[in-house]
């Protein structure tokens, strides 16, 4: 298998493997995407778990004579 490469076909070699990098790279950065979006949606799901809820305050009228409770 010792066959040189013309410089025709040594063109389309390197082209191929630049695009199968470019391809492998472009898959990698998607697959981290994909787990860090899933990541981020799991996180957000845990926050809104945990917070209670709000605690609701309540106006109350009170007489001008009356002391104030503590």
């Amino acid at each position: 298998m010792n066959m040189p490469l013309d410089a025709g076909s040594a063109v389309y070699v390197a082209m191929a493997v630049t695009l199968s990098v470019w391809i492998g790279i472009f898959a990698y950065l998607w697959r981290i995407d994909t787990q860090a979006r899933a990541l981020r949606r799991e996180i957000e799901r845990e926050q809104r778990r945990e917070q209670p809820a709000a605690p609701r305050a309540t106006v109350t009228r009170r007489n001008e004579g009356e002391p104030v409770e503590k």
